[in-house]
């Protein structure tokens, strides 16, 4: 188990056989601490989810590109201290598979889901 504390960068893969509902995977270059994580080189963020929409506590300077389902649907301008950014909004709610694409140096909190 990594000492969360330590905000050593570390590198992330994927696990290869994808990313399970209710679950959450990195890929890049990140560093880890207690409450946030760091985005360093190709950093990118991926999560199954089952809700209507899905947002995130981001702060830096920076952009997150967001996937669902593979598809690019925005571009999220970023700045300034932890703001809750919406990702996705849908009529109903779905499954659907979300990936983040992160400028290094911006900061991702916390998911909350509607």
């Amino acid at each position: 188990m990594r000492d969360l504390l330590t905000q050593a960068a570390t590198v992330y893969a994927y696990p290869p056989a994808g990313v399970r509902l209710n679950q959450l995977a990195l890929a890049g270059t990140w560093k880890a601490a207690y409450e946030e994580f760091t985005a360093g080189p190709d950093a990118r963020l991926a999560l199954t989810y089952r809700a209507k929409n899905a947002n995130l506590v981001l702060a830096g300077e920076g952009t997150v590109t967001v996937l669902v389902d593979g598809r690019k649907t925005s571009t999220l301008k970023v700045h300034g201290s932890p703001t809750l950014y919406r990702l996705t909004d849908d009529e109903t709610v779905r499954e659907a598979h979300l990936e983040l694409r992160f400028t290094p140096g911006l900061q991702a909190f916390a998911f909350t889901f509607g």
